[in-house]
Order: structure tokens, then C-alpha cells, then sequence
């Protein structure tokens, strides 16, 4: 386990360190995903699309609600799954 200190800037900012931009992929104007942990806050990179894949369940299950037809398939669900989970190893 990697631990390094940074500073936060007035504004509120603060610098993802090199090692760990390369390490997680990620890159300049690159959207990233935070997010509350039990141990802190999680910043993944944008590639593991988890988070708009359950949006666009939500969504999908709000017109089913509505009489639309709603077609799901859960192994898009756990292949994305797999893909985060893979990233997030070292």
C-alpha cells in the first residue's frame, strides 16, 4: 500500500500524485468518479462506467413502471462489475 500526503490548495483542490494518475489511468481532463467509502473518499477513473450503467437501469425501470418494455441483461451488469473490479487491484 502506497501512502502519500498532499496538500489541499485554497480553492479546495488538490494534485492526484504521478504514481498514482499512471497507476489508475488517469489522464489530464479525464472525468473521474468520487464517492463516499467506509474508509474515505473513492476517486475512480471514468473507463469503469459503473455508476451511468446504474443510472441507466434506474431509468430503464421507470418506463417499465410506465408500460414500456424494459430489456435488461444482467451479465452487462457484472461484466462492468468484473472490469472496475480488475482496475482497482495492485
Amino acid at each position: 500500500m502506497v501512502e502519500l500526503k498532499v496538500r489541499m490548495g485554497p480553492k479546495g483542490q488538490i494534485v492526484i500524485p504521478k504514481i498514482f494518475r499512471e497507476s489508475y489511468k488517469i489522464y489530464p481532463n479525464q472525468q473521474v468518479v468520487m464517492q463516499n467509502d467506509e474508509n474515505g473518499l473513492l476517486i475512480t477513473n471514468g473507463e469503469s462506467n459503473i455508476v451511468e450503467k446504474l443510472r441507466e437501469m434506474a431509468r430503464g425501470a421507470a418506463r417499465k413502471r410506465k408500460g414500456k418494455k424494459f430489456k435488461y441483461d444482467k451479465s452487462e451488469f457484472y461484466e462492468q462489475y468484473e472490469k472496475r473490479a480488475k482496475k482497482t487491484e495492485l
